[in-house]
């Protein structure tokens, strides 16, 4: 397939079935080449040579184990504390109070390492996908996008608490 052609449906779920194994991303862009290489040779559809996306991803990944469910539950409520307390930290500095009889600065720096594990699981899951035979990312969405995405607003936010506190 061209660099010109979208990728098809076909290749788009078996990314995301692959990624959902916690396959590494340089693994994921040769099974992908694969497919792609073994479709242009004989014309058969994907569906029919593999069978679906789901289904191969699993042939394929009895070595790659998906994270237990507790430990994705640990982190969505590492997440969800973190977010409250850096909230509540950032009202306790713009509004100069405490909260629990601390100051802010303390919740904001108990939220963000609270917070890094769940972020770096997402990190880590987020890691390029690349065809190895011409480089391309198959994924456009990559780890750079996911940092300006998750610590931008926080970088906005605290810059904005610190002009506030300076200038205010």
């Amino acid at each position: 397939m061209s660099a010109d052609h979208p990728r098809s449906d076909y290749q788009q779920r078996l990314v995301l079935a692959l990624r959902l194994k916690d396959v590494p991303g340089d693994r994921i862009g040769e099974i992908v080449a694969e497919v792609e290489s073994h479709v242009a040779d004989t014309g058969e559809d994907p569906t029919d040579a593999f069978g679906t996306p789901k289904a191969y991803a699993a042939s394929l990944t009895e070595e790659h184990r998906p994270e237990p469910r507790w430990r994705t539950a640990v982190s969505i409520a590492g997440s969800g504390i973190a977010g409250w307390l850096l909230a509540q930290g950032l009202f306790a500095v713009l509004l100069d109070h405490l909260y629990w009889g601390r100051p802010g600065w303390v919740w904001i720096v108990a939220g963000l390492a609270i917070g890094v594990p769940g972020w770096l699981s997402v990190w880590r899951r987020s890691t390029s996908v690349r065809d190895p035979r011409t480089g391309t990312d198959l994924v456009p969405f990559s780890p750079g996008g996911l940092a300006l995405l998750v610590g931008g607003p926080v970088v906005l936010v605290l810059g904005a608490v610190a002009a506030i506190r300076v200038w205010g």
